[in-house]
């Protein structure tokens, strides 16, 4: 029996029982994630090197909806963090480091994505 290590990063259980199971749903749903996240970490970096947190934690929040569908809990955290950092200057100095993690996580997930289904 093979371990399924992505068990830790991602839950489908809700974009499942949204989607009556429908694995092209699910497919198409993966795909989005895969297209439209990179861009938005691209531009949270670029805000964060620059020092525009408020507009960094409004990119972190465009992304949270995506990754509350696909159960990232561990990417949400990180996400929500960025927000609320965003709105407190006595915490901006960690949104740097989160964004970076942000990446990080997001890339896993693409990974694990690719890896388990047939993405384009």
């Amino acid at each position: 029996m093979k371990f399924n290590y992505t068990a830790m990063f991602y839950d489908l259980t809700m974009l499942r029982n949204l989607s009556n199971n429908d694995e092209k749903f699910i497919v198409d749903m993966l795909n989005t994630f895969k297209r439209t996240n990179p861009p938005l970490l691209e531009r949270m970096k670029k805000y964060a090197d620059e020092g525009k947190y408020e507009a960094a934690g409004r990119e972190a929040h465009k992304m949270i909806p995506g990754v509350s569908f696909i159960g990232a809990k561990e990417l949400q955290e990180v996400l929500v963090t960025i927000e609320e950092s965003s709105k407190n200057s006595n915490e901006y100095q960690k949104i740097p480091d989160l964004v970076l993690s942000a990446i990080e996580k997001t890339n896993e997930l693409i990974t694990s994505f690719e890896n388990e289904y047939k993405l384009e």
